[in-house]
Protein backbone atom coordinates (compact mmCIF):
# COMPACT_ATOMS: atom_id res chain seq x y z
CA UNK A 1 0.00 0.00 0.00
CA UNK A 2 3.07 2.12 0.54
CA UNK A 3 4.09 2.51 -3.20
CA UNK A 4 0.26 4.13 -4.35
CA UNK A 5 0.95 7.52 -2.71
CA UNK A 6 4.37 8.28 -4.40
CA UNK A 7 2.73 7.11 -8.20
CA UNK A 8 -0.22 9.08 -7.30
CA UNK A 9 2.25 11.78 -6.50
CA UNK A 10 4.42 11.47 -9.07
CA UNK A 11 1.83 10.92 -11.96
CA UNK A 12 0.00 14.65 -10.54
CA UNK A 13 3.25 16.58 -11.28
CA UNK A 14 3.64 14.55 -15.10
CA UNK A 15 0.37 15.55 -15.53
CA UNK A 16 0.47 18.80 -14.35
CA UNK A 17 3.45 20.24 -16.92
CA UNK A 18 1.73 18.71 -19.82
CA UNK A 19 1.51 20.79 -22.70
CA UNK A 20 3.13 23.76 -21.27
CA UNK A 21 6.37 25.80 -22.22
CA UNK A 22 8.96 27.20 -20.12
CA UNK A 23 9.89 31.15 -21.58
CA UNK A 24 8.56 33.39 -24.31
CA UNK A 25 7.02 32.84 -27.33
CA UNK A 26 7.38 34.59 -29.89
CA UNK A 27 5.32 34.57 -33.19
CA UNK A 28 7.14 32.64 -35.82
CA UNK A 29 8.67 35.71 -37.91
CA UNK A 30 9.88 36.93 -35.23
CA UNK A 31 11.78 34.31 -34.05
CA UNK A 32 15.04 35.61 -34.91
CA UNK A 33 15.03 38.52 -32.93
CA UNK A 34 16.09 39.54 -29.41
CA UNK A 35 16.74 43.55 -29.85
CA UNK A 36 13.96 45.97 -30.97
CA UNK A 37 14.23 49.67 -31.66
CA UNK A 38 11.08 51.66 -31.52
CA UNK A 39 11.58 55.04 -33.18
CA UNK A 40 9.30 58.03 -32.81
CA UNK A 41 6.19 57.38 -34.08
CA UNK A 42 4.36 59.18 -36.87
CA UNK A 43 1.08 61.13 -36.80
CA UNK A 44 -1.07 61.22 -39.44
CA UNK A 45 -3.77 63.01 -37.17
CA UNK A 46 -4.73 66.81 -36.67
CA UNK A 47 -4.15 65.55 -32.80
CA UNK A 48 -0.93 67.83 -31.58
CA UNK A 49 1.54 65.83 -29.78
CA UNK A 50 -0.02 62.55 -29.62
CA UNK A 51 2.89 60.85 -30.71
CA UNK A 52 4.77 61.01 -27.86
CA UNK A 53 2.63 59.69 -25.21
CA UNK A 54 1.79 56.61 -27.39
CA UNK A 55 5.61 55.84 -28.35
CA UNK A 56 6.45 56.17 -24.59
CA UNK A 57 3.43 53.92 -23.82
CA UNK A 58 4.25 51.06 -26.08
CA UNK A 59 7.76 51.33 -25.29
CA UNK A 60 7.30 51.04 -21.53
CA UNK A 61 4.70 47.76 -22.06
CA UNK A 62 7.39 46.34 -24.43
CA UNK A 63 10.22 46.64 -21.51
CA UNK A 64 7.38 45.47 -18.85
CA UNK A 65 6.61 42.08 -21.04
CA UNK A 66 10.58 41.75 -21.89
CA UNK A 67 10.65 39.65 -24.86
CA UNK A 68 12.91 41.75 -26.75
CA UNK A 69 15.70 44.08 -25.65
CA UNK A 70 15.07 47.48 -26.35
CA UNK A 71 18.05 49.31 -28.21
CA UNK A 72 19.33 51.99 -30.48
CA UNK A 73 18.53 50.99 -34.09
CA UNK A 74 22.02 50.99 -35.24
CA UNK A 75 22.00 47.58 -32.30
CA UNK A 76 18.70 46.65 -33.42
CA UNK A 77 17.50 43.45 -35.01
CA UNK A 78 14.58 45.06 -35.98
CA UNK A 79 12.48 47.92 -35.98
CA UNK A 80 9.23 48.75 -34.97
CA UNK A 81 7.58 51.35 -37.13
CA UNK A 82 4.35 52.98 -35.88
CA UNK A 83 2.00 55.68 -37.73
CA UNK A 84 -1.03 57.11 -35.48
CA UNK A 85 -3.32 57.15 -38.82
CA UNK A 86 -6.88 57.97 -37.11
CA UNK A 87 -8.10 59.37 -33.89
CA UNK A 88 -12.38 58.81 -33.57
CA UNK A 89 -14.70 60.01 -30.94
CA UNK A 90 -18.13 58.86 -31.66
CA UNK A 91 -21.07 59.29 -29.25
CA UNK A 92 -21.89 56.18 -27.05
CA UNK A 93 -24.77 57.57 -24.50
CA UNK A 94 -26.87 61.01 -24.83
CA UNK A 95 -28.33 63.00 -22.23
CA UNK A 96 -31.67 61.83 -20.83
CA UNK A 97 -33.79 64.97 -22.07
CA UNK A 98 -31.85 65.18 -25.02
CA UNK A 99 -30.74 62.80 -27.73
CA UNK A 100 -28.77 65.90 -30.05
CA UNK A 101 -26.69 66.17 -26.90
CA UNK A 102 -23.67 63.73 -25.95
CA UNK A 103 -22.96 62.69 -22.66
CA UNK A 104 -20.30 60.10 -23.26
CA UNK A 105 -18.03 59.71 -26.04
CA UNK A 106 -16.05 56.85 -27.38
CA UNK A 107 -12.44 56.95 -28.31
CA UNK A 108 -10.58 54.91 -30.83
CA UNK A 109 -6.73 55.34 -31.89
CA UNK A 110 -5.84 53.48 -35.10
CA UNK A 111 -1.86 52.84 -35.62
CA UNK A 112 -0.36 50.94 -38.31
CA UNK A 113 2.78 49.41 -37.75
CA UNK A 114 5.66 47.57 -38.93
CA UNK A 115 8.86 45.28 -38.22
CA UNK A 116 11.06 45.53 -40.15
CA UNK A 117 14.31 43.03 -40.40
CA UNK A 118 17.67 45.58 -39.87
CA UNK A 119 20.04 43.35 -41.95
CA UNK A 120 17.78 42.59 -44.94
CA UNK A 121 15.32 45.07 -44.66
CA UNK A 122 12.23 42.61 -45.10
CA UNK A 123 9.04 43.16 -43.45
CA UNK A 124 8.44 40.58 -40.64
CA UNK A 125 5.32 41.53 -39.19
CA UNK A 126 3.10 44.28 -40.24
CA UNK A 127 -1.13 45.54 -39.12
CA UNK A 128 -3.25 47.88 -37.12
CA UNK A 129 -3.63 47.90 -33.99
CA UNK A 130 -6.58 49.92 -32.12
CA UNK A 131 -6.91 51.72 -28.46
CA UNK A 132 -10.09 52.18 -27.09
CA UNK A 133 -11.43 54.26 -24.49
CA UNK A 134 -14.26 56.32 -23.43
CA UNK A 135 -14.68 59.74 -21.43
CA UNK A 136 -17.96 61.93 -20.23
CA UNK A 137 -19.15 65.23 -21.10
CA UNK A 138 -18.34 67.51 -18.57
CA UNK A 139 -17.27 70.96 -17.20
CA UNK A 140 -13.49 70.19 -19.05
CA UNK A 141 -14.08 68.19 -22.25
CA UNK A 142 -10.52 68.61 -23.27
CA UNK A 143 -9.20 67.21 -19.93
CA UNK A 144 -11.60 64.18 -20.34
CA UNK A 145 -10.48 63.93 -23.73
CA UNK A 146 -6.35 64.09 -22.58
CA UNK A 147 -7.59 61.51 -20.27
CA UNK A 148 -9.19 59.20 -22.49
CA UNK A 149 -6.05 59.59 -25.06
CA UNK A 150 -4.05 58.13 -21.97
CA UNK A 151 -6.10 54.94 -21.75
CA UNK A 152 -6.17 54.32 -24.97
CA UNK A 153 -2.78 54.42 -25.32
CA UNK A 154 -2.49 51.60 -22.12
CA UNK A 155 -4.89 49.49 -24.26
CA UNK A 156 -3.49 50.23 -27.50
CA UNK A 157 0.08 49.12 -26.25
CA UNK A 158 -1.03 46.22 -24.37
CA UNK A 159 -2.58 44.96 -27.92
CA UNK A 160 0.66 45.86 -30.00
CA UNK A 161 2.72 44.54 -27.32
CA UNK A 162 0.59 41.13 -27.88
CA UNK A 163 0.61 41.31 -31.50
CA UNK A 164 4.41 41.27 -31.72
CA UNK A 165 5.37 39.46 -28.72
CA UNK A 166 3.06 36.88 -29.06
CA UNK A 167 1.71 37.01 -32.22
CA UNK A 168 -2.16 37.66 -31.34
Amino acid sequence: MKPFPALLIALVFLVSGCGYKLGEIRPTPMRSVRTLSVPNFKNDTFESRVEVLFGDTVVKRLQQDGTYQLVNSSQADAILSCTIANIRTNSLRSVINNVLATSEFGLIVEVRYEVTHQGSGAILMQGTVLGNSSFFSGNDLQTSKQQALSNAALDLADKLTAQVAEGW
